[in-house]
């Protein structure tokens, strides 16, 4: 009898068991099998229009372009002196000093312009081993460069430090009008799939602060220079000229000034990217209260060093140019916290060359935005998380993805909770048009609303909504506020988006052997002999493979028929693609963009124009 319980126990026992087992896990095993479903690929919607759809994917296969480790490079040089204020007097503040050391210092006005060799005054100073020091040098805005040299006369540090006058507490109002400051971190050649891909901190910071990212945001031009001056300048930098450049009412800063904002500019380029297009001129004195080209200009003069093979990667000292660049944003903090702001800052370095440079800038993104949050920056500032283009050039450029995404640049909106709540219609507007066609064109027009911040109210933009509407469907303005909705049917003519850079149409490919192909391919080098005829010192190419070649849609009802090309020429390797339309006469309807690096083939030309044409003799 007992056993027979026994045996009675141990089978409810392992029936409980395979009951539980079965049906505990099936859910379990439900998940699993679901889980291919989910691993799926993925696409990414971009715009998503009656007129256009443009889609992508997520994850591309993984893609390496450098041939060193790009993300470990570190500046070579110590840091042995920091620049510090201290009841209005300035100061250089000796650190980790490992031998004796004599130095010599320079000095120029912090308004000195960028080309100027003038300094205004000199001076040396020993540094002892072991020992900590400060050494004044002066008061006011001040640059000052530094070289010091061991016993043996050797130089163990050179390097140019900044200072800045103190902010005036008179002009630190705490109850000026309702204003919205406007910050501009610009990173180049980022697609939105790139940072997708590459800035996992920098998302996750999103997600917690009222943000919009614009997928649908598209570049106008080829380079940088070709994006922004659109943007800030308000007309295509191929139209503007350099008259334009030397305007200083021409830029979106004076309208700042004019409403009683401080502005400031910086980059880790000392090219600049504003710059005229002619290479010969000087870069402009851009109209700003704070800019940090000249301290830029100095470094590249004088201190600079490469870290990477390409020479791509520059260090002052101890710090990368692109440290130099965040410290300056900090260091203007306690003037953003007092007065209204409109600041524009842009890198270059690195991600211009290396596809993968991006993960090494994730963290240091993150960190500013998180540090520009406890300041309490962005609870009053719209902060344009933004870039100019995708990869312009390199083996990623090549595939049919990199070739998409070059045109689809990072755009994201970091806005206060505040404005949505005072301003629900236009702020409801601004986050509508996440997936609609928009440009730089769009971004100057929105920031003039921004200017003019009671224009957000909805009796106002309800007003301006009907205003646009009144437009002829076929004649809507160039640059709409993104506080406005685009319209649904504008296309990439009408918002002036050229055939290169559009992605709304379908692409087939067509044999490179094509008769007609070859001709617009032979027609498309021979254009671009044309440009550096006058030239004597660049070769005269000549077609050597046309390499990728697709026919635009236009749709059923056009009659206009266009190829997008890709061609190889020699001498020099170079790649070239644009767009050719076909009718009597063939007629190029884009820029002609290099997509191969050319670096060391156009030294005897300084156009940046023409750079990427010139094959020097």
């Amino acid at each position: 009898m007992a056993r027979l319980m026994l045996r009675m126990k141990v089978s409810m026992i392992l029936t409980g068991v395979f009951f539980t087992l079965y049906f505990g896990l099936q859910p379990v095993t439900e998940w699993f099998e679901r889980k291919d479903l989910v691993a799926a690929p993925e696409e990414v919607v971009f715009v998503n229009t009656s007129v256009c759809h443009v889609s992508g994917q997520w994850k591309p296969t993984g893609f390496y372009s450098s041939i060193e480790p790009v993300n470990k490079l570190r500046c070579r040089m110590p840091q042995l002196l920091i620049a510090i204020t201290q009841d209005g007097s300035n100061f250089l503040e000796a650190k980790r000093i490992s031998e004796d050391l004599s130095c010599k210092y320079w000095l120029k006005s912090g308004h000195t312009h960028i080309h100027s060799g003038q300094y205004t005054a000199y001076g040396h100073f020993d540094l002892k081993r072991g020992a900590t020091r400060k050494i004044k040098i002066g008061t006011g805005e001040q640059i000052v460069r530094i070289r010091c040299l061991d016993k043996f006369k050797a130089s163990k540090y050179h390097d140019v430090l900044y200072f800045f006058s103190p902010p005036d507490p008179k002009l630190m109002s705490t109850e000026s009008p309702e204003k919205l400051s406007v910050m501009v971190l610009g990173i180049d050649s980022v697609s939105h799939m790139h940072f997708v891909r590459y800035f996992p901190l920098v998302k996750a910071f999103l997600e917690n602060h009222p943000h919009t990212k614009f997928f649908g945001y598209s570049r106008v031009g080829l380079d940088a220079n070709a994006n922004l001056v659109p943007f800030l300048g308000g007309e295509s930098s191929r139209v503007a000229g350099s008259d334009f450049l030397s305007n200083d009412k021409a830029w979106l800063w004076d309208s700042f000034k004019i409403e009683g904002y401080s502005t400031a500019y910086g980059e880790d380029n000392a090219k600049g990217i504003l710059s005229s297009r002619n290479g010969d001129k000087e870069l402009p004195k851009i109209p700003v209260d704070f800019d940090l080209t000249p301290v830029i200009v100095e470094m590249n003069n004088h201190t600079r060093y490469s870290i990477d093979l390409k020479e791509m990667i520059h260090c002052t000292a101890g710090r990368k140019f692109q440290d130099v660049l965040r410290d300056f944003v900090l260091q203007l903090v306690p003037y953003m916290q007092g007065i209204p702001f409109f600041s524009v800052f842009w890198q270059s370095q690195g991600v211009q060359e290396y596809y993968e440079y991006a993960w090494h800038l994730d963290h240091s993104y993150m960190t500013l935005l998180k540090k520009l949050l406890d300041a309490d920056i962005l609870n009053n500032t719209l902060l344009l998380l933004m870039s100019d283009h995708g990869l312009r050039a390199g083996e990623y450029r090549m595939s049919l993805q990199g070739m998409k995404e070059e045109s689809q640049p990072l755009m994201v909106a970091i806005y206060p909770e505040w404005l949505k709540r005072k301003y629900p219609l236009a702020v409801g507007n601004l986050e509508s048009n996440a997936h609609s066609l928009i440009t730089p064109y769009d971004l100057r027009e929105t920031l003039a609303d921004v200017i003019a911040l009671g224009q957000l109210k909805d009796a106002n933009i309800e007003v301006s909504m009907k205003r646009l509407q009144t437009h002829p469907p076929n004649r809507l303005p160039r640059g709409i506020s993104l506080f406005l909705p685009i319209p649904d049917h504008r296309t990439c003519d009408l918002a002036h988006i050229p055939s290169l850079f559009c992605f709304c149409r379908e692409l087939t490919e067509l044999p490179t052997d094509d008769g007609l192909v070859l001709r617009s391919s032979r027609f498309m080098v021979e254009s671009i002999n044309q440009l550096i005829k006058p030239f004597g010192q660049c070769r005269q190419l000549k077609l050597e493979m046309v390499l990728l070649a697709y026919f635009l849609d236009f749709g059923e009802e056009s009659f206009v028929y266009e190829l997008r090309l890709r061609v190889r020429t020699s001498p020099g390797n170079g790649v070239y693609e644009a767009t050719v339309r076909l009718s009597d006469v063939l007629l190029l309807t884009s820029p002609i963009s290099r997509v191969s690096h050319y670096l060391g083939q156009s030294p005897c030309i300084g156009d940046p124009d023409l750079q990427i044409f010139c094959f020097c003799i």
